[in-house]
Parts: structure tokens; sequence; C-alpha cells
């Protein structure tokens, strides 16, 4: 198996943080597509106010340390990592996986992981990386789309997760098809559902959101769970959050050649 095998998956789930749950059931959504419009982007909103509303708009980067554990079948491997976002689609993550320590990097519109002999383009699941920057603190990327009316969705009923109601919310954007589910009393994001690409194939995902702290007056998640395939897989808890730091340009600087498979 090649590092990148080993390596480049796990990072770009981290960057989606990812699973579906089993045994969890969806009634059905709205009568037609005007009224499922009218209600998805309803919810959409009424979360996006929840989180901070207008105030989220001003964010433009994150500096975030993040630290948890994969969970695999031959046990569990620390991870970290330092990550530096700038929105609305690049991310620079410093991670150490297990004592190996690789950069994850999206620009945009190139993705790459880069170790102490070259790097590896990951560009062909971009979209992978899109969909983690979106979703970081429980969908502020999202938000950010949804206030500028830039994105929109469609309800698509209620489901039950982890034994609470939420409302469901499907999106497309460039990240491909994604489904939100949101608590209906505090109108913040529960869960997300999508599928991810890895090196073993597609999987079916669902990442949950908890801990939802205030920061300079804007709702952010704190922990998060990620099951692949009904397995939990992946569980962090953020240390800390700067919004707006200056982001050095060269941290999304592509270095040299690619590494060989």
């Amino acid at each position: 198996m090649t590092k990148w095998t080993q390596l480049g998956a796990i990072f770009c789930l981290i960057a989606i943080s990812a699973t579906l749950a089993l045994g969890t059931q969806q009634s059905q959504g709205a009568a037609n597509p005007a009224d499922s419009a009218k209600r998805g982007n309803e919810v959409l909103l009424e979360a996006a106010k929840a989180a901070g509303g207008e105030k989220l708009s001003s964010v433009s980067t994150l500096a975030i340390d993040e630290s948890g554990k994969v969970i695999t079948s031959q046990g569990d491997s620390s991870l970290s990592v330092k990550w530096m976002v700038a929105y609305p689609d690049r991310s620079h993550g410093e991670v150490n996986y297990a004592g190996q320590s690789v950069i994850q990097v999206c620009d945009g519109t190139s993705a790459w992981l880069q170790f102490s002999e070259g790097t590896r383009d990951t560009t062909p699941v971009i979209s992978e990386f899109k969909r983690g920057i979106s979703l970081f603190g429980g969908g502020w990327g999202i938000y950010e789309q949804v206030l500028a009316g830039k994105m929109h969705g469609q309800f698509i009923g209620e489901a039950e997760i982890d034994g609470k109601k939420t409302l469901g919310v499907s999106i497309d954007g460039p990240f491909g098809p994604l489904k939100l589910y949101f608590d209906p009393s505090t109108h913040l994001l529960s869960a997300a559902r999508f599928q991810s690409a890895g090196a073993q194939g597609k999987s079916d995902n669902e990442q949950r959101w908890s801990d939802y702290r205030t920061i300079d007056g804007r709702v952010f998640a704190f922990s998060t769970v990620t099951y692949r395939d009904g397995a939990k897989f992946f569980e962090s808890t953020i240390q800390n959050v700067q919004l707006n730091p200056k982001l050095d340009e060269s941290l999304f600087a592509k270095p040299g050649p690619a590494v060989a498979n």
C-alpha cells in the first residue's frame, strides 16, 4: 500500500469529516418543488442567522487548531491539524497523523498533499477539500454563500439523527450534492450526509457537530464525529479558533514536482 493510499484518503476525509449512520428514518419533504425550495431556503437562512448572521460575512479567514483520533479495526491513531482557511475555497493544513507529517492544501482550483519527498496531486478529488472548507465550524462557508444569495436548498423532510428530530435540506455546490440536517430548536447544523471518494471507492458518510460556542457573536462547533458506512471513523475537538488572521499567500503556492504513485 502506498503512502498516498495510507494517508491521502484519510486527509481528504479529514477535510470533509464524514459518515452515514445506520438506522435513521426520513419523512417526505414538501408537496412540490416550489414549496420545498421555499422551505429549504427558510431553514438555511434560519441556520445562517443562528450562527451569527451578517457577522459571518465579515469572516474572510480562519486559523483553527484541531486534534482527535482516527478509529479503524486495526486500532486508533492520533491526529492533529493546524488549519488556515481562506473563504470561499482555500485551505492549508499542517497534519500530524500517528507521528507522520503531511501538508494538505487546496488553492481553489487544485489540491495536493506535500510529503518530505515531494507532492501528490489530489485535484481529481478537490470537491472533497471544498466540502470540508464549507463545513468548518458547522457550515460557516455555506452560510456565507446563503447570506450572499449564492446558495439555495430543497427541503427534504424530517429525519431522526442520534435520537433527535432534525430538518433536512439538500444543497449542491462546488463540493457536489450534500444533505444538511438542522436542530429545529437552535436552528444550528446537527449533521451532514454525502458520498466521498477514497482509496477503496466511494463511501457513505455522516458528520455530526456539537459543543457550539460563541466567538465574537458568531457560533462555532468545537466538536465533531465522523461516521463512514455506519461505523465511527473520526472524532475531534477544536482547541482554538482565530477569526480573520492575516494569511501569507505562500501557504497556497504549489511546490515542486509530484511524487510518483
